[in-house]
């Protein structure tokens, strides 16, 4: 049932094609944090198919398997594919929405539902790993990245991530509550 549960928080939007996200840059981790934070104050509307708080948790987890290494099996066309062609988009973006994670990467990178503070506890932890470790593992794609390219991928990635959450303002209309 959870496996079922996971499969169609992850298949249900096709984010490869939503027009309407956030222009998003960081160019640090202070960026990052401060943008997680505005969202979790308020309100937010996800255009895809993760919540404020899956999608913060999952970055925090992509981070930390940078240091601690969570290796999953990646096809040997998509390793030379990677370091060829997609190591540069993965690194300085913009980074592809809609990339489904094989199945070993979502038991450890997707979550089902969390609090925009429960979210925001696993990326701060993140970030705190990453500016307090220096030592980082190899890609599973794009292959050995150095300290300066692994922090412009999670920059790159959350970047992506983020620009499917909208924050809801008070003087829009949301039309899924309109009769």
């Amino acid at each position: 049932m959870a496996d079922e549960n996971l499969e169609s928080q992850i298949m249900s939007v096709d984010t490869r094609h939503i027009a309407d996200r956030r222009k998003v840059r960081y160019q640090t981790f202070d960026d990052l944090l401060d943008d997680a934070r505005t969202l979790a104050s308020g309100e937010v509307r996800s255009l895809g198919n993760w919540s404020l708080g899956q999608t913060l948790a999952h970055l925090g987890a992509a981070m930390e398997a940078s240091i601690d290494g969570r290796p999953f099996p990646v096809p040997w066309w998509l390793k030379l594919l990677g370091k060829v062609y997609l190591k540069r988009r993965l690194v300085d973006g913009p980074f592809p929405p809609g990339f489904q994670l094989p199945r070993a990467a979502r038991e450890k990178l997707v979550f089902d539902e969390k609090s925009p503070a429960e979210g925001m506890a696993v990326l701060e932890h993140g970030i705190e790993r990453l500016q307090r470790e220096t030592s980082r593992t190899a890609h599973p794609v794009a292959g050995p990245l150095s300290l300066d390219e692994w922090n412009r991928f999670h920059l790159s990635h959350a970047e992506m991530h983020m620009s499917f959450l909208l924050p809801v303002t008070e003087d829009a209309v949301d039309p899924d509550k309109t009769a």
